[in-house]
């Protein structure tokens, strides 16, 4: 039998929340191996066209790590976001409200960010840093936990015990299967259709989130004249219309933005999402824990799912460096406490915004429909209130950890 090498922390996915958890980790001079069951091209060509709202405070982290360069990131930064509804293609776009930018001093409140250049970015570094390492093509088939650390079974037989095992292996999460992990699960009855265009006119790096009778549709600004779009609908229609041919799909398209956008084009393949609301109900484990998708995974209406594990990411190191710092075992139950203490207020009262914003604006009631108008009115009249929410969207709320601030 192979020697078990000891390390201290082991984190299980080098998705884009894996590694930026590692990457955090070893800037604080903490020993990491990051296991993952693919390989790192299989990685970039399955995520190919994917693009995230970057928080300011997510911004913040990466400038921390020292990861933050918007050239080599290729960042779009979001100046205005512009709020509007329509009833049909008919109709014409009424326009509910606008956050503009608070001042030219302050940052923007978030930036588009495409996962090819985050990813290409987060995978130099793991590569580089030598606190780190990083097993690609290694599934990790057991696991052992006893009081003194956890020990892990590679798919090539190879073993590694460590104090901590965090756990970032997307959604459908093995590790949460293989615990009986408990899960709070809505679904929406909805689908997500994602991709990115091109287009004649500028878009003055405004956002856009239309509200139409099916669901919600995001056009948000990219690099250059283009944009990505990210478009909910109930899954029979949106299944139809997927399925169109790129040019039939773009006059659906158009009928619903207008003129948004000049004369779009698909960039690349569409993609297609089933979206729903899962909850890990205890991201904690004996000398384990959950973070990302893997703990949670919500509607992309707010575009926080990102944020929401780099939240996780911030406040997990922030706990794990006070445990080392007082000579704590780092995987014990009382620091996983902590986290899971700090953390539950987040992600329970994200999920449950998201959940509710999105069941106002994706229903025809007549109470509902009255209730979002007056609430837009209202909010549209107060500066206050606006403030509030760019805050909030750029995540300067509540108890933030030391990597999300400047």
């Amino acid at each position: 039998m192979k020697s078990t090498k000891k390390r201290q922390i082991v984190i299980a996915g080098a998705g884009l929340i894996g590694s930026t958890m590692a990457i955090a980790l070893a800037s604080k001079g903490l020993d990491v191996t990051v296991v993952d069951g693919t390989s790192e091209e299989d990685r970039i060509k399955r995520n190919k066209g994917r693009t995230y709202a970057l928080s300011r405070t997510s911004k913040n982290l990466l400038v921390n790590i020292g990861l933050w360069d918007p050239k080599r990131l290729n960042v779009s930064p979001i100046e205005n976001i512009m709020l509007s509804t329509r009833k049909n293609s008919s109709d014409t776009i009424r326009h509910l409200l606008e956050f503009n930018k608070e001042t030219r001093e302050v940052d923007p409140s978030s930036y588009m960010i495409e996962d090819f250049y985050l990813r290409k970015v987060l995978g130099s570094e793991l590569n580089r840093n030598k606190k780190i390492q990083l097993i690609n093509s290694k599934e990790v088939i057991e696991d052992h936990t006893n009081s003194f650390e956890t020990k892990i079974m590679l798919s090539d037989k190879s073993l590694i015990s460590t104090e901590i095992f965090i756990i970032s292996d997307g959604r459908e999460s093995g590790f949460a299967k293989r615990l009986n992990k408990i899960f709070f699960k809505k679904s929406y009855n909805q689908l997500a259709i994602v991709g990115n265009l091109s287009h004649q006119n500028e878009h003055k790096s405004v956002a856009h989130q239309l509200f139409l009778s099916g669901g919600p549709l995001a056009i948000l600004p990219l690099q250059g004249k283009r944009s990505t779009f990210v478009w909910s609908l109930p899954i029979e229609i949106g299944n139809k219309i997927s399925k169109s041919k790129d040019e039939k799909f773009i006059n659906y398209l158009q009928d619903n933005i207008g003129d948004i956008l000049t004369n779009p084009s698909l960039i690349g393949e569409k993609k297609i999402f089933p979206l729903y609301l899962r909850f890990l109900r205890d991201t904690i484990d004996n000398r384990k824990v959950f973070i990302g998708d893997s703990a949670q995974a919500i509607h992309p209406l707010a575009g926080q799912g990102l944020n929401l594990g780099l939240r996780d990411v911030a406040s997990l190191v922030d706990i794990l460096l006070k445990g080392k710092k007082l000579g704590l075992d780092l995987g014990s139950n009382d620091l996983l406490k902590q986290y899971e203490s700090w953390r539950s207020f987040d992600r329970i009262s994200l999920a449950t915004y998201t959940d509710f914003i999105n069941t106002l604006f994706s229903n025809n009631n007549f109470y509902f429909k009255t209730l979002r108008e007056l609430g837009m009115n209202a909010l549209d009249r107060s500066d206050l209130l606006k403030s509030f929410f760019v805050k909030e969207a750029a995540g300067e709320y509540g108890n933030l950890p030391r990597l999300l601030k400047q």
